[in-house]
């Protein structure tokens, strides 16, 4: 990929820029680390996902992953395995729910949230320059709502330094490629896909894109990365159809999500209330229905609700796409959540447009497939914000180059319209 000459080379003033910016954002997230194991309860983090621990539990039990509401219920496919199967690898070898499982699995998503600024800056400066890479740094870095992102119990730290990756990758593999890369980004996204599987859209998109920047020199390479794929990923749909006898490739949860976001009483908004961890009678349902049986009827009750009202379906709708984007989708989320949003939303899609106005046709549709395709199953379900987060740092990189061209000095030399990726 060209680069301007003032990018060529790495320059001291840019290792130390960056090498700033990660030390400030470790001492925020140490600040947070220390708050948490001194004003909060024991073993906090593990109430903000519980889920994950007791899914962990059954593995290391032998019971494989199965009762995911806290009870022996059986097998289940309500969270993708990957995540689960690495908190129980930590209490295998720190102890269940203990101190240090916690304190270990907090440094860990301290660590990945780092990483995730480190890509952003390579990937801005590749793409822009070096006053857009500290921009998008920094922002990361220092946003109160990311540094608390460690503290999530989820998948969300790991996913997203995945999907950052993926998309330095494909970045970097923009001008070779070998039937060697095809395989490894085609095990490369299974590996995410089994953290989490609502990515797969934006990581077949992503591949999809390298394709077509490498259409005449390899057409059989997204062949070749799709045929690893199904290999990597595979384990996970047939052992769900051994344990169930049914076929579910990705998870048995769409029919529960879709039901919690359509139903009387909905309001847009995750309703935790609802969860059969916490509800009894919900529990009860779907220990009588079976996992299969319990998602099947909430989502005909949904499909029923999305018929027979939809004008209420399209204003839920509505709804929540402005809350997914405004980063309003907790009922008790913090303002501070919207502010980041909203900045990151506003200068996000300036800088898009700026791509496309700047006929660098190619990397604007790089970047926007992710905006585009992975928020559509939280428009018709439920907004959280930490859904949004996914998409956050390709919003933040897109930002920080509209910020640069607004008010900073413009660059002497400018992509030309023919090879439009380059910058």
């Amino acid at each position: 990929m060209q680069t301007y000459p003032d990018q060529a080379r790495t320059e001291p003033s840019t290792r130390k820029a960056t090498i700033a910016i990660l030390g400030v954002g470790l001492a925020l997230r140490l600040v947070v680390l220390w708050t948490v194991l001194k004003y909060y309860p024991a073993k906090w983090l593990f109430t903000r996902g519980m889920e994950m621990g007791w899914l962990a539990q059954s593995i290391l039990d032998g019971k494989g992953l199965s009762s995911p509401f806290g009870v022996p219920t059986g097998p289940s496919a309500f969270v993708a395995p990957g995540y689960p199967i690495l908190i129980a690898g930590v209490f295998r070898v720190l102890g269940s729910y203990s101190i240090a499982s916690e304190l270990f699995v907090l440094c860990v998503q301290i660590g990945l949230n780092l990483v995730t600024v480190w890509l952003m800056m390579v990937i801005a400066r590749r793409l822009f320059d070096q006053r857009a890479a500290v921009i998008a740094g920094l922002v990361w870095a220092c946003s109160l709502p990311l540094i608390w992102m460690p503290t999530i119990f989820w998948d969300t730290s790991i996913a997203i330094c995945l999907l950052v990756g993926l998309l330095a990758l494909v970045l970097h593999f923009s001008d070779k490629t070998t039937w060697l890369t095809w395989v490894f980004l085609g095990a490369y996204c299974a590996l995410t896909a089994l953290i989490n599987p609502a990515m797969i859209l934006v990581l077949g998109s992503m591949l999809i894109w390298l394709a077509w920047q490498r259409r005449e020199a390899q057409r059989w390479g997204l062949l070749v990365a799709g045929l690893t794929f199904c290999v990597v990923f595979s384990p996970w749909p047939i052992r769900n159809a051994k344990v169930f006898h049914a076929f579910i490739p990705l998870r048995t949860t769409v029919g529960y999500e879709l039901w919690m976001g359509n139903r009387h009483g909905a309001t847009g908004f995750l309703d935790e209330s609802l969860f059969p961890s916490f509800n009894a009678a919900e529990l009860n349902d779907y220990k009588t229905r079976g996992e299969l049986g319990y998602t099947a009827h909430k989502s005909d009750l949904a499909k029923e609700y999305i018929f027979t009202h939809p004008r209420s379906f399209v204003h839920l709708t509505a709804v929540r796409v402005f809350r997914y984007w405004m980063g309003t989708g907790a009922e008790k989320g913090s303002p501070i959540f919207a502010l980041h949003s909203l900045l990151t939303f506003g200068f996000g899609i300036a800088g898009l447009w700026m791509l496309f106005r700047k006929r660098r046709l190619a990397l604007a549709i790089l970047f926007a497939m992710p905006l585009l395709l992975f928020p559509i199953p939280y428009y018709i379900t439920h907004a959280e914000f930490r859904y949004r987060l996914a998409l956050d740092p390709l919003l933040t990189i897109l930002a920080a180059y509209a910020l640069t061209q607004m008010f900073g000095r413009k660059q002497s030399t400018e992509p030309d319209g023919s090879r439009a990726l380059h910058g």
